[in-house]
């Protein structure tokens, strides 16, 4: 039987069939470490957490730079006003932070990210 489908699926040897079957086995196994699903939710679940830490922190920032700029100029700023203008200028000057970015780097993580 083994043979069979070995020969059916086109595989040229069993270890080939073996491979291909784990493979399949491992990737319908969510919890399982190894899997493709498990490295998939596991990265999507660790993205999540990362992006709820930078909003909390953006926030957190915007609320303190409102306090900083209302109480040295004396002009109330709200830090929704504030973070819808962060977000637009640099929505608007994007391709010369970009530039800065780059140019900032040193020789050797330019190369990195080229290849």
């Amino acid at each position: 039987l083994f043979q069979q489908v070995r020969i059916a699926k086109r595989y040229e040897s069993d270890a080939d069939l073996m491979r291909a079957a784990l493979r399949a086995y491992l990737q319908k196994q969510s919890d399982q470490v190894a899997s493709k699903r498990y490295f998939n939710v596991s990265m999507q679940r660790r993205l999540s957490q990362v992006d709820w830490h930078l909003t909390v922190i953006t926030t957190l920032l915007a609320h303190a730079l409102a306090m900083l700029i209302s109480s040295v100029s004396g002009q109330k700023l709200s830090p929704e006003k504030l973070l819808d203008q962060s977000i637009r200028l640099a929505a608007e000057k994007h391709s010369g932070l970009t530039k800065q970015l780059e140019a900032s780097q040193p020789d050797e993580e330019k190369s990195e990210l080229i290849e």
